[in-house]
């Protein structure tokens, strides 16, 4: 593969979240780990985050990163690979795929040796598959005062589930069982290392990084499956694995498919030597958030000419918003999705934009997280517009209305009369009035509008 130094991995497409210096340090504890006899030691790092915060940007820049200093990268994404049900034949798959349709006397080596592991793999797998079927039977001959019974049984069981042609072949199996003992502590290094060379030949870091993606995406039997033939098949030096993944919900299902490892021990330990993280920005997000806002947004009718109603007021309080709402990148670009296409809907109409963000964030995030004094105007609902309207309501005094205006409402100050929803064309409605009046449509008009696009 040629690689293209020139090219910055990290700004097609924009890395928004800032992680180029992340990937830059993550690429420099790759290229430390310790070489014995011409081959890196082999080591399996996970790269966590929660879903939505990047990692498959982060997998994809990177991955053109590590190829620009001369590293051999491969990337899968296991939940493409689910189909398959064979996690051997996934990354078998695509390490064939480093080698380039323009050099078949190489793929043509390589296609060889694949074949080759994918027999001695196949053993192995069968050979696992062996021992939990007579750690069943032996657990049925001492448990119980039916022990010879139940044994009978659960052999019955086992035979029952992989049926009768595979059940002669495993049987077959227990009677070699020590021929794929040899398969794998013999046969597969070398089969291994013959397939590295190959891959590696010529290369400056005789090194192949495995970048593992969407793994907590996949049905939960072949993410264990494939964590396992990772660990069991290609546990060789010289093989860097790196997985990105929400290790929290990796361990849910593993805890469902194995049940609750013992207390402080968790399941991907079993797998990974090194820990990362892929670290929540609040800053950077709330700017990333804000520049999507600016660039993807189409031109609207502002509810007034006050700088209040205005785009970059609205990506202002999109930047704080971000951040204290709590929500991933993904779910952020929803919300301002469903923002950019209530404008795209109604071109037509005076929208005070500022608030469709604020009613997106709330209705996404919660109310709890995100505080009305972001935007206060957002207090004039319908029944506070009723309150001023009504003397007998417990304000009093006009006073009272006024000053709530004021600190709620003096963003509307000014605006064209036909906004202010007025029952006539009186010219002498007080300013507080006017602004009690549109508070009746004022609210409902934007939820109506934002409700109307699907939030999903």
């Amino acid at each position: 593969m040629v690689n293209d130094s020139s090219a910055d991995p990290w700004e097609n497409p924009k890395d928004m979240l800032g992680y180029k210096a992340i990937g830059e340090t993550y690429t420099r504890l790759i290229q430390s780990i310790n070489e014995d006899e011409g081959r890196p030691e082999s080591k399996v790092i996970s790269i966590e985050a929660r879903f939505g915060h990047g990692k498959t940007f982060f997998r994809k820049a990177w991955a053109q990163h590590l190829r620009s200093v001369e590293e051999v990268v491969v990337e899968i994404d296991a939940q493409q690979s689910d189909h398959s049900g064979d996690p051997v034949v996934t990354f078998l798959g695509a390490l064939l795929g480093l080698v380039p349709d323009a050099d078949p006397e190489r793929r043509k080596q390589v296609l060889s040796a694949v074949k080759k592991i994918g027999s001695v793999g196949a053993k192995i797998a069968v050979n696992a598959l062996v021992r939990n079927a007579a750690d069943q039977i032996a657990e049925a001959y001492v448990d119980g005062d039916n022990a010879t019974t139940d044994a009978e049984k659960a052999l019955d069981q086992v035979m029952s589930d992989v049926g009768t042609e595979v059940s002669e072949y495993l049987g077959g199996l227990i009677a070699h069982q020590l021929r794929a003992d040899e398969a794998r502590t013999k046969e597969l290094p070398e089969q291994l290392t013959a397939l590295f060379n190959t891959l590696t030949v010529g290369r400056p870091n005789k090194r192949i990084v495995v970048l593992i993606d969407e793994l907590d995406r996949c049905h939960p039997e072949y993410a264990i499956a494939l964590l396992e033939a990772m660990k069991l098949v290609f546990d060789q030096k010289g093989f860097v694995f790196v997985l990105m993944v929400n290790a929290d919900y990796l361990e849910r299902i593993a805890n469902r498919q194995h049940g609750s490892s013992e207390e402080g021990e968790r399941y991907l330990d079993k797998f990974v030597d090194i820990r990362l993280e892929l670290p929540r920005n609040d800053a950077i997000l709330g700017r990333a958030a804000a520049q999507i806002l600016l660039e993807t947004f189409p031109d609207f009718k502002a509810f007034g000419d006050s700088r209040v109603f205005s785009r970059d007021f609205a990506a202002e309080l999109t930047e704080k918003l971000a951040p204290a709402s709590g929500l991933s990148m993904r779910q952020i670009k929803r919300v301002l999705m469903k923002v950019e296409i209530a404008l795209r809907c109604h071109p037509h109409l005076h929208l005070d934009l500022p608030l469709l963000v604020f009613l997106a964030f709330r209705d996404m995030a919660g109310g709890s997280k995100i505080s009305e004094d972001m935007l206060r105007r957002v207090r004039l609902t319908p029944l506070m517009g009723r309150k001023i309207l009504d003397s007998n309501d417990g304000f009093g005094k006009n006073m009272d209305y006024s000053i709530f205006v004021r600190d709620n409402g003096s963003d509307f100050s000014g605006l064209p009369d036909e906004r202010y929803n007025l029952p006539d064309d009186n010219p002498n409605y007080y300013d507080w009035s006017k602004v009690a009046f549109l508070a009746e449509v004022y609210l409902p008009q934007h939820e109506s509008i934002l409700n109307a696009v699907y939030s999903g």
